[in-house]
């Protein structure tokens, strides 16, 4: 078998790029034509591109894909996402478009994750781009949860989720043994004409729906959220856990006051903290990161399965782990009172919180004390309390380190958690919203500080070794918010009478601080915070370093988590190779064509999880709406659509949709720049952040929806 000539090449690269029509990396192209990484056939594959680059046939993007010139800003690839309140839009790899909106009526068959491809159709200026789906490439493998019913001519899923705006067809012999009124798993069939219903089958029964153990149970399904791992990764986990804990080369710090600092119900320690006070008057911060890379060898069957699952997924009844409960709750957690390994980070700070020295080393540490946040808490209010001494200092470094964060261009958004108590049969019997405290602030900032403090280390060795286009390595990056969506917060923030100069339509993160001190003592804080966090672009993994906009970074990575985030393992694996010396070339090239794919994954397998976790929440929602079908609650408006509003009740937090119909009588207009509905006739206004009163008219179990009825203004 001969060797491709150039030409070989040459004709094969330009004929995938037009059957593909999307931009693809360099691994991308080698796959498809079935180039190996480490054979020789990859080097010539790769001069051939960078011809075609130089030649102008191909265009090489910042995130190191390439596109057939003039077709990458017309024709565009990217996931079809639709959203809870009925919006849609492409996400692309495309820098300067990342996402495209799509109408309904411009969507032809697409659904909620499928792959496709989508022309960009005339927009006026400022406007956020919007576009049409031309062809659906690769249907969503995703599974369709949902309820059987039947009307007496078809039977019909109502979907669970609100991605999908309208029912399925079942036809009668993909029905199986279910029946009206079960909840059930079911995979799209066809969908041909976007005028008709698509059609789907069942694959499975969960059970009777409205039972809290089907409801939840469907989510791991609909989700496809594995309850256990595969054998070969188990036998792995089992092998690595076995080993005995020496200390060896690495630095022992078992003697040293170190603790963990968690929620009341966490069993995975990732992080600990430690500080010394030095001779010279500065202070160590220590961050102590489970050493997780010693336990999962590079690509073993544990190593891939931790690389598919790419996260943990936090649902309301449960946890599904990225490792295997024998690593992350056991040998891998920095439990009390065992030695454990770990990759430590030794900070040197000055009394005035600049950071003055560091050291990354690997160690072996033995955790003195198991804190609750609450705990934490109460020590610092009160004063006493164990190890009250270096917890105060530790908090104190925190403070100037916080206030220094946002003096330097940090955001200081406020957000809540939603959280349910769950009763001994899984269903939700009280719902509580969870922020900040002192002690979460506190781990926050060590963590940041940690992040942070690796990242640049790694951008000092890029330097000191004059690597061209820097080291690889995967930063957590966060970029400029949308300037559509700024546009639009920025006029919505100017109707509640907040100082915005008028000639702003970009804002920094100082100006947004700005307005955030502004309304922080006033009752439209939390919905100004919500207005302008919305605006933000959504942070994600990637192999170039862009800098962190939220937080005031230009550099930044994830390296405090390694149990529950892959990407954090990834960076532990770096470090590791490069305090070794500096790479060869063979070596970073290795990286930098495998590093981007990771970050990419580990990217869409995060807004995944944040999706599936969604989800889980509004089932219990609506479990425990259901308990309190009829009452009235107050309520706060918290989305603004031609249809309606939706409204977070107080109280059990169940959030739904108050129909235009259930308004009081009047003709409403849609202002979209004021987030608001405002009557025509009787001039009143329904607007973003609005207090209102409202009672629970309908809760449809099947839908994961609650329509509310307006009853009136707040009672007191």
């Amino acid at each position: 078998m001969h060797s491709p000539t150039p030409s070989d090449f040459r004709r094969k690269v330009l004929e995938l790029f037009v059957e593909r029509g999307e931009a693809l990396l360099l691994h991308d192209i080698a796959t498809a034509l079935g180039v190996a990484s480490d054979s020789p056939e990859y080097e010539q594959l790769r001069e051939t591109v960078l011809e075609l680059v130089d030649e102008g046939v191909l265009v090489r993007s910042r995130r190191r894909r390439f596109a057939l010139a003039g077709t990458e800003h017309t024709i565009f690839r990217g996931r079809f996402v639709v959203e809870p309140d009925g919006a849609s839009y492409v996400e692309t790899a495309d820098k300067k478009i990342p996402r495209i909106h799509i109408r309904r009526r411009y969507a032809q068959t697409a659904l909620h994750g499928d792959i496709v491809e989508v022309r960009l159709l005339p927009t006026p200026p400022r406007k956020r781009p919007r576009g049409e789906v031309i062809r659906v490439v690769e249907r969503s493998e995703l599974p369709i949860a949902g309820t059987l019913e039947y009307d007496g001519s078809f039977y019909f899923l109502v979907p669970d989720e609100a991605v999908y705006p309208f029912d399925f067809l079942v036809p009668a012999e993909h029905l199986g043994s279910a029946k009206p009124g079960d909840k059930v798993i079911a995979r799209l069939l066809r969908w041909d004409l976007p005028q008709q219903n698509p059609q789907a089958r069942i694959v499975e029964i969960v059970g009777r729906s409205g039972k809290a153990w089907a409801e939840f149970e469907s989510i791991h399904r609909e989700f496809q959220l594995p309850r256990s791992f595969p054998a070969p990764a188990v036998v792995v986990a089992q092998t690595m856990a076995s080993q005995p804990i020496t200390v060896g080369t690495r630095h022992d710090f078992r003697s040293w006051e170190i603790v963990t600092i968690d929620p009341p119900d966490a069993k995975d320690f990732d992080d600990a903290l430690s500080l010394r006070r030095l001779p010279n008057g500065n202070i160590e911060l220590g961050v102590h990161i489970a050493d997780v890379s010693a336990y999962v060898p590079v690509d073993s069957p544990l190593d891939r399965e931790a690389l598919d699952r790419a996260t943990s997924v936090y649902l309301v009844d449960g946890v599904v782990p990225m490792l295997p409960e024998l690593l992350s709750t056991d040998i891998c957690s920095l439990v009390p009172n065992k030695d454990r390994c770990a990759f430590s980070v030794l900070m040197e700070f000055a009394p005035d919180g600049t950071r003055v020295g560091y050291r990354i080393t690997e160690s072996t540490i033995c955790s003195k004390r198991r804190f609750t946040y609450q705990e934490v808490d109460d020590i610092l209010r009160t004063g006493t309390g164990e190890h009250c001494a270096m917890l105060t200092a530790i908090n104190s470094l925190a403070t100037t380190l916080r206030q220094r964060r946002f003096a330097d261009g940090g955001i200081d958004f406020s957000t809540m958690e939603l959280r349910f108590d769950l009763d001994e049969s899984g269903t939700p019997v009280r719902a509580y919203l969870k922020g900040s405290t002192v002690a979460t602030r506190l781990v926050e900032e060590c963590m940041l500080a940690a992040n942070r403090c690796v990242t640049e280390h790694v951008s000092a060795l890029s330097k000191a070794w004059r690597v061209r286009g820097g080291l690889p390595f995967i930063y957590r990056v966060h970029d400029q918010p949308d300037a559509e969506k700024l546009r639009m917060a920025i006029a919505f923030v100017r109707t509640l009478g907040i100082d915005v100069p008028r000639e702003q339509t970009q804002l920094s993160a100082y100006e947004i601080n700005r307005i955030l001190a502004q309304v922080s003592d006033r009752p439209e804080a939390a919905v100004v915070n919500m207005v302008l966090l919305r605006s933000m672009a959504k942070a994600h993994y990637s192999g170039t370093n862009i800098g962190h906009y939220g937080l005031g970074f230009s550099d930044y990575t994830h390296f405090t988590s390694p149990i529950r985030r892959y990407p954090d393992l990834v960076v532990h694996r770096l470090l590791k190779e490069y305090a070794l010396g500096k790479p060869s070339a063979a070596r970073i090239a290795f990286h930098r064509e495998r590093l981007e794919p990771i970050a990419e994954h580990c990217s869409e397998r995060e807004r995944f999880a944040v999706e599936a976790e969604r989800a889980s929440q509004k089932v219990a929602q609506i479990l425990l709406a259901r308990a309190y079908e009829g009452a009235e609650f107050n309520g706060t408006i918290t989305g603004v659509t031609d249809f309606g509003v939706f409204v977070l009740c107080d109280e059990i937090f169940a959030e739904g949709l108050c129909p235009v119909r259930w308004l009081p009588r009047d003709h409403y207009i849609f202002n979209q720049q004021r987030y608001a509905l405002v009557g025509r006739h009787r001039g009143e206004k329904f607007q973003l952040g609005g207090r209102i009163r409202v009672r629970i008219e309908q809760v449809h179990i099947g839908r994961r929806q609650i329509d509310f009825r307006y009853v009136g203004k707040p009672t007191v």
